[in-house]
C-alpha cells in the first residue's frame, strides 16, 4: 500500500484531546505528513461539542498554525459532526467555517435547536435502529450537510455496510477505516470496495504521539485487498 500523508481525523485538548493543535502538527510533520485536520466534536456533542467563541478562537488558531507551518504541511479545520435524527445533524448549513467535514453516530449527543429536537422526537430512537436505517439516515444527513468522510461506521450502532456503500459511491462520500478502534472488518471493506465506494482512514489521535498511527486500519485494508484513499478537497 502506498504511504499515506493525511490525516484529517484528530482532537486536541479543545475537547478530550490531551494536546494542543500544534503539538498534533508537528507530530503530523516530524512523521511525513503533507496534510492534518484538527477535527472536534461538534456543538451537539453534550461533553465535547466545541461551539461558539471557543469554536472561534480554534478556526484562528488553526489559521494562524497553516501560515506559520504553509512550508512544511497543510493544516485544515474539520469538524467531526454527530447524527442526530434521520437526516439530520449538527453540521452547519453553511460550512464556509470549515475545510473538511466527517459524520458519525456517537453517544451523547443532545439536539440543541428546536428544530433538531422536533426532528429527533419524529424520528425514530437512533441507538435502537436497525442497520439499514442507520446506513440511510447517516446518507441522508452527508447529503443535506454536504459531508466529507463517513467516520468510523458501525463503532455504536450497527451499519449495514453494502447500504453505506453504495450510498456514499453515489454521494462521493468518503468511508473512514477508524485506525483508533477499527469499527469495519475486512470482508466489509472488501464489500464496501467492491460497490464502489472509496476508503480512506484516519488516525482519530486524541494524543500528539498517535497523529499519523494507521497501522490498524491499514492492517485490515491489507487483509481484504484493498486501498486505502486520501480525501482530495
Amino acid at each position: 500500500m502506498r504511504q499515506l500523508k493525511s490525516d484529517l481525523h484528530t482532537h486536541t485538548n479543545y475537547s478530550h484531546g490531551k494536546g494542543a493543535p500544534e503539538e498534533n502538527v508537528l507530530a503530523a510533520v516530524q512523521k511525513g505528513l503533507k496534510r492534518i485536520a484538527i477535527s472536534e466534536h461538534a456543538s451537539a456533542h453534550f461533553l465535547y461539542g466545541v461551539r461558539g467563541e471557543k469554536l472561534l478562537r480554534l478556526r484562528r488558531e488553526v489559521d494562524r498554525l497553516a501560515s506559520v507551518y504553509s512550508r512544511d504541511i497543510e493544516v485544515l479545520m474539520g469538524y467531526e459532526c454527530n447524527l442526530v435524527a434521520f437526516g439530520e445533524c449538527d453540521a452547519p448549513l453553511d460550512r464556509s467555517m470549515f475545510d473538511v467535514l466527517l459524520l458519525a453516530y456517537h453517544k451523547g449527543v443532545v439536539p440543541r435547536d428546536a428544530l433538531s429536537r422536533r426532528a429527533a422526537m419524529e424520528s425514530f430512537h437512533l441507538g435502537r435502529a436497525n442497520p439499514v436505517e442507520i446506513s440511510r439516515a447517516l446518507l441522508a444527513a452527508a447529503e443535506k450537510y454536504r459531508i466529507d468522510i463517513l467516520a468510523h461506521p458501525s463503532e455504536y450502532v450497527k451499519c449495514d455496510i453494502a447500504e453505506l456503500a453504495r450510498g456514499a459511491r453515489e454521494l462521493g462520500v468518503l468511508i473512514e477505516v477508524n485506525a483508533s478502534h477499527v469499527s469495519l472488518t475486512a470482508e466489509e471493506v472488501r464489500i464496501a470496495s467492491s460497490l464502489g465506494a472509496k476508503l480512506c482512514t484516519g488516525s482519530d489521535a486524541h494524543r500528539p504521539e498517535r497523529v499519523g498511527d494507521f497501522e490498524k486500519a491499514i492492517a485490515v485494508a491489507n487483509a481484504a485487498g484493498v486501498e486505502l484513499t486520501e480525501w482530495n478537497g
